[in-house]
């Protein structure tokens, strides 16, 4: 298969990508799926992965997919904004604890802060990763001579 023969399978190493290899994409392919994403020299867990599925349309092959964030880096984010919306919520409806009443202006500022810190740690990483997503396309459409759908 191509596509297999094009990507280094994603297997941890310590080189500076984190993968072993050195071709441009790394891959897990299984079965007819596949989940590419862009070598880095450094880590982004929030750059996107091209998540496809190779079908057969009659006499040509079609490549179906979709750009997305890691599963991971998903359930993460999903964890740290519903922590931070409990954490506003109790620092907001408990009731006042005597010498303590002062402090919910800054735990929910704090809370504030962090719910913009986790926006802008996403948008950067996706700004770090601005190109990744048309590298990957045309290394699709160079290595599997593919053309995009009408």
């Amino acid at each position: 298969m191509r596509l297999l023969a094009s990507v280094d399978v994603e297997r941890l190493s310590l080189s500076m990508s984190g993968y072993a290899g050195s071709k441009d994409m790394l891959g897990k392919i299984q079965g007819n799926k596949f989940r590419l994403q862009k070598r880095r020299n450094y880590r982004n867990s929030f750059a996107p992965f091209f998540y496809g599925q190779l079908t057969n349309d009659g006499a040509d092959t079609l490549i179906e997919g979709e750009f997305r964030m890691h599963p991971a880096a998903k359930a993460f984010m999903a964890v740290w904004f519903a922590f931070l919306l409990i954490f506003s919520l109790m620092a907001a409806i408990l009731p006042p604890q005597g010498q303590f009443d002062a402090g919910r202006v800054p735990l929910l500022a704090a809370s504030v802060g962090m719910m913009v810190f986790g926006v802008a740690l996403v948008m950067f990483s996706r700004w770090l990763a601005h190109g990744e997503q048309k590298a990957i396309l045309d290394f699709l459409k160079v290595k599997l001579e593919a053309r995009e759908a009408n």
